[in-house]
């Protein structure tokens, strides 16, 4: 590149980063980050990035762009550069280097130097000819202490960056270089951080780096805990937790040191000398008890050392009793952002030792999980000072308090579901006595109490019937009242199998609606709901005192709380013999019928908050109808109910249709009465439900029309495949007008304005092709049909995507049929050009398949010349941030090599390579915009 032309590109470079950083311009912004991407492929960003290296005068942001844009080349591009570039391009980097160390150096500069460290680390491993590699970073910078940074900053990237995917070595070659260069020179890295460390005037950045490099080699697996057992950086390590300024640095490289011991049976004397130190630091808790970022790293450590070490614990328990009196006292620190350090721990030596081991030798560490329960009941009490808490501090509390009922389990399944409850029964108890307990003493122990119901024996007759009797006893407060509806609800299993009290629960539940906290209605909902499901049988003699409750209640009630009791008398129902199920269907579901009738014969229009309150009525008509689902034999006497349903549904869309909220609410009812019925009992309603599906969405464009019309074609698809001519030119005729509807819609709207209708309408095209293909298929309306699927393509939701080509996939299978063959040949181009498009930019992963069914289909229907060409154009379209051009012309001859010989897999192939070399593309812009946000 001329001198001239070098100093454009340095110039554009600088004026995009500009722009970038500094234009308020989204688009203007968007613009300059995909020039950047596509300028980072190409060869001449080699001499450009290293000019704006080394210029003093280029800004942060020059400097920083171009280390991350030589690092990525070196990842992706090496190839671009013959061999003997190699050497030249490595000195350059290294020059480049000292520099950045200097105190002179600008601010920013040790981003720049991670980069150049990393794009090094990447050079080397693609450098066989580079030798000595170690030894000569020693060499050049390891006797300057102002350079020392740099050789350590190479080590660590240096074992990192051997385990990266994106380096484009082999198997067999990563393996060579490891040996080599990684594996190879472990010792000599050991001995060059063993003497850093040890180090006459080391600062605290130097010794923070050699703590850093070290976990490198450890996380990697090239460096082994015995090693540094027997070195100086054993002692140096503990010893650093003593720093202020070291602590953080040290306790991460004894957690990483004592996790590559967790093999204990091959790491005997490491772990010797390891536990004594670990459980020496268990006065410290008390020392620093003030501190909780210190406790929070102690804790990291001894919950480290307790995960890895659980076999010990379990085999000696004695000795290890203090590392785990260590982690208990973590447990019961007041900072509930270091509690849940501990909660692996306990779930791991709790699933070593077994359920209620009974070995004498195990007593003391099953105290601790018993004073454990207790501590977490401790940390479950809402705060005095609960209504001065910020909602997300609520909600984050909340679900701490799940997380610790998670640990509650793991008591239970130590010391065994009955112990626990009864510890929690008797604080209640205890709390009782007392003569004014704060509802936070009652309502912990009760919510540990439903934590640990899925650790609690249904058959269960020690701890529950006590607890069952005390509920009515417990103090009217709302958060008691909900915390103890809950624990019914956790333990409607039991009462199942323990039926005697189910009058009073039911009547306990049903009370907490009359509360006027909303939350306690919200746990009643779920409590009904959980009760009437699994003891439905026990309640089917209470259904006319829940037909009272449900009618006395319905106005009050959150249409969410009244959603789930409809739910919750479904499931009774459905229990029931068909005759006696569908009397009580048709008990609780007429009130709702009458109305919507009664709106339906009113005079005039109705007021918004009463078509409101009805559609939530027919949302609680589609929440029986959910749970019951079908009755079978379905009554003879019901036969008719469809054509009166219906007749008050139609009358209702005739004056409603237009209003959204009642087409879905109308549409969910239509979809479960399909399901319910039969479709003997159905066939009378067919025609008119047709008519007026395709008439309210040639009125609105709403989509549950569409979706109701390809659910009465699934339903009735058979029949009319059987020989019944009314019945499929019926559906095909609703096919056809509600594609030309469609097509008056996309008139005035683009798809992505209306994804919902895309994707239903694809759903209608998919249920059509399934349920009767021949008569589909021979529709003047499928080319129609088709474009509207192709339309579908550009909406962003992965499912329309998935099912649009599922539609065009299904369509390829009838290619060499005479209307489907002129259909795709017809759309070709554009269906090349969406799916070749789509499958390097925002097609879900596993379109794959789809996409090349229907190019398949396509590739072998027409002239191979003219195909070869729609793909060419669709390939150069793609802009090169997306695909390299290098990828582009490989895809070309794959494509090029399929038309010549069609049984090839050279589709296939050249489409997979298509995607990854997006991906790599994509991950690559990705990295690149993650390293700029450094500056």
């Amino acid at each position: 590149m001329s001198s001239s032309s070098a100093d454009q590109a340095t110039a554009l470079v600088l004026q995009a980063l500009q722009t970038l950083y500094h234009d308020p311009n989204s688009i203007s912004k968007k613009r300059a980050n995909e020039w950047l991407e596509e300028f980072q492929h190409s060869v001449d960003a080699w001499q450009t990035c290293h000019t704006l290296l080394t210029s003093p005068e280029a800004p942060l942001e020059g400097r920083l762009f171009s280390a991350q844009t030589l690092r990525a080349k070196i990842l992706y591009d090496l190839s671009q550069l013959p061999r003997e570039q190699l050497p030249p391009l490595r000195d350059s980097l290294l020059s480049s280097l000292a520099p950045l160390c200097q105190p002179s150096a600008p601010a920013g500069s040790k981003a720049v130097l991670t980069q150049l460290c990393l794009a090094l680390a990447d050079l080397a491993l693609q450098m066989p000819e580079w030798s000595g590699v170690v030894g000569g970073m020693i060499e050049q910078f390891g006797k300057d202490p102002s350079t020392v940074v740099i050789l350590l900053g190479f080590l660590k990237a240096l074992p990192e960056e051997a385990g990266n995917p994106r380096i484009p070595l082999s198997n067999d070659e990563v393996q060579a270089m490891l040996t080599a260069l990684v594996s190879g020179s472990a010792e000599q890295v050991l001995g060059v951080l063993t003497m850093y460390i040890q180090a006459t005037g080391v600062t605290t950045q130097i010794q923070i780096s050699v703590f850093e490099t070290l976990r490198s080699w450890l996380q990697a697996g090239e460096v082994m805990a015995s090693q540094v057992a027997s070195t100086p950086l054993f002692d140096a390590s503990f010893d650093a937790l003593a720093s202020d300024q070291l602590f953080d640095a040290a306790v991460d490289v004894l957690c990483d040191l004592i996790h590559e011991t967790q093999e204990v049976e091959d790491n005997v004397e490491v772990v010797q000398q390891i536990v004594p130190r670990v459980i020496a630091l268990q006065p410290q808790l008390e020392e620093h008890k003030e501190d909780p970022d210190r406790i929070r790293g102690y804790c990291r450590i001894l919950c480290e050392a307790g995960e890895c070490y659980k076999d010990l614990i379990a085999r000696h328990p004695q000795d290890l009793l203090p590392l785990v009196q260590s982690i208990a006292e973590c447990a019961a620190y007041p900072d509930l952002d270091i509690v849940p350090i501990t909660f692996q721990f306990w779930y791991t030596l709790a699933m070593t030792l077994g359920r209620q081991p009974n070995d004498p030798s195990l007593q003391p560490i099953l105290a601790i999980y018993q004073s454990l329960q207790s501590i977490i009941i401790g940390h479950l009490h809402f705060p005095a000072d609960d209504e001065h808490q910020t909602a997300q501090e609520r909600d984050e509390f909340r679900t701490f308090r799940h997380r610790m009922g998670d640990t509650l389990k793991d008591c239970c399944h130590l010391l065994g579901a009955p112990t626990c409850l009864k510890r929690s029964y008797d604080l209640i108890v205890d709390a009782m006595s007392k003569a004014s307990p704060s509802w936070q003493e009652i309502e912990a122990p009760l919510f540990s109490m439903r934590s640990m119901g899925a650790e609690v024996d249904p058959e269960d007759d020690e701890v529950l019937p006590h607890i069952m009797d005390m509920l009515p006893k417990l103090p009217d407060h709302p958060k008691i009242r909900y915390a103890a509806i809950l624990v019914i609800s956790r333990y409607t299993e039991w009462i199942d199998r323990h039926p005697d009290n189910l009058a009073f629960q039911l009547q306990y539940i049903s009370a907490g609606f009359d509360m006027a906290e909303d939350e306690v209605s919200a746990a009643a909902a779920q409590a009904m709901r959980f009760m009437c499901q699994d003891c439905r049988q026990h309640l089917v003699p209470f259904l006319p005192q829940l037909h009272t409750f449900v009618n006395s209640v319905g106005d009050k009630l959150d249409q969410s709380d009244m959603v789930e009791v409809c739910e919750a008398i479904g499931y009774v129902i459905s229990s029931m013999n068909p005759p006696q199920a569908a009397q009580a269907l048709n008990e609780f579901c007429q009130p709702l019928i009458q109305q919507i009738q009664s709106v339906v014969v009113a005079e005039g229009e109705v007021d918004k908050p009463t078509l409101v309150k009805l559609a939530d009525t027919l949302e609680q008509l589609d929440s029986y109808l959910n749970i019951v689902r079908s009755i079978e034999p379905l009554p003879q006497a019901c036969y008719n109910t469809p054509a009166e349903i219906y007749g008050i549904l139609d009358s209702f869309l005739d004056k409603y249709a237009k209003l959204h909220y009642i087409s879905e609410r109308v549409g969910t009812v239509l979809r479960r009465g399909l399901t319910f019925f039969p479709p003997q009992a159905l066939e009378s309603i067919v025609q008119p439900l047709l008519n007026r599906m395709v008439r309210s969405f040639e009125q609105t464009g709403f989509p549950s029309y569409l979706w109701i019309t390809g659910k009465v074609t699934a339903k009735f698809g058979e029949i009319a495949n059987s020989g019944n001519q009314e019945l499929g030119e019926l559906l095909v005729g609703s096919f056809e007008n509600l594609t030309n509807a469609m097509a008056k819609l996309l008139q005035t709207k683009v798809a992505i304005e209306i994804p919902d209708v895309m994707d239903d309408y694809d759903h209608l095209f998919m249920a059509y092709l399934t349920a009767i293909p021949n008569l589909t298929l021979s529709s003047p309306s499928v080319r129609l049909g088709v474009s509207h699927v192709l339309a579908s393509l550009t909406c962003p939701s992965t499912e329309t995507i998935l099912i649009s080509l599922d539609v065009l996939a299904n369509l390829s299978i009838h290619v060499h049929a005479p209307p489907i063959a002129s259909t795709l040949n017809t759309y070709g181009k554009v269906i090349v050009s969406i799916l070749i498009n789509g499958v390097v930019t925002d097609f879900p992963e596993d379109s794959l398949d789809q996409v090349q069914t229907v190019l398949n289909a396509l590739t072998s229907s027409g002239n191979p010349q003219e195909i070869e060409g729609w793909f060419r154009e669709a390939i150069g379209d793609l802009p090169g941030h997306l695909v390299p051009n290098e990828a582009k012309q490989g895809f070309l001859g794959d494509v090029h090599g399929h038309l010549a010989d069609q049984s090839s897999d050279k589709l296939r192939n050249g489409l997979i390579n298509l995607v990854r070399a997006a991906r790599r593309a994509k991950e690559r812009g990705r990295q690149a915009r993650k390293s700029l946000g450094a500056v």
